[in-house]
């Protein structure tokens, strides 16, 4: 039996979830953007889900088919992109964040930009002991001084 080389499936990049709360009548622009920053290979599409919430602890998945109605665009490049990575969990907390009557899309992305340097460390002896995402609000309250460096 032969060693395959080392595959990006060995590593996974640095993960981030984001979600975006879309008007009734979003643009094409930022989906044509997304799509390049996948065909480049600067991000991997985990999971993309879009939902609409409907009431105040209720939220309709939203299909392919359904997406024209709700956002006002076609997005069929990125129909199968929907793996159920994303938890209820996940999608609870991010349904607090909106209203009523709001459809949000949600990315489970990965940066691959990084692999290659993840990997050339790990080549050289390093052991990868941490990666993960850095709270936005914690990093600005850092930057601005009002942070008191402890955790909450």
């Amino acid at each position: 039996m032969t060693e395959s080389p080392p595959s990006d499936q060995e590593h996974l990049g640095p993960l981030e979830i984001i979600a975006f709360e879309l008007p009734p009548d979003v643009s094409s622009e930022p989906w044509s953007r997304l799509l390049a920053a996948v065909d480049g290979g600067a991000v991997r599409i985990l999971d993309l889900e879009f939902l609409h919430r409907t009431g105040p602890d209720e939220a309709e998945v939203l299909d392919a088919d359904s997406l024209p109605d709700a956002i006002g665009v076609e997005l069929r490049p990125f129909e199968g992109s929907s793996s159920g990575l994303l938890d209820d969990g996940d999608i609870v907390d991010l349904l607090e964040e909106v209203g009523i009557g709001a459809t949000i899309a949600v990315l489970l992305v990965e940066h691959l930009s990084l692999l290659p340097v993840i990997r050339s460390f790990e080549a050289h002896g390093s052991r990868l002991v941490v990666a993960g995402p850095v709270n936005a609000d914690d990093l600005a309250r850092a930057i601005d001084g009002s942070g008191d460096g402890t955790d909450d």
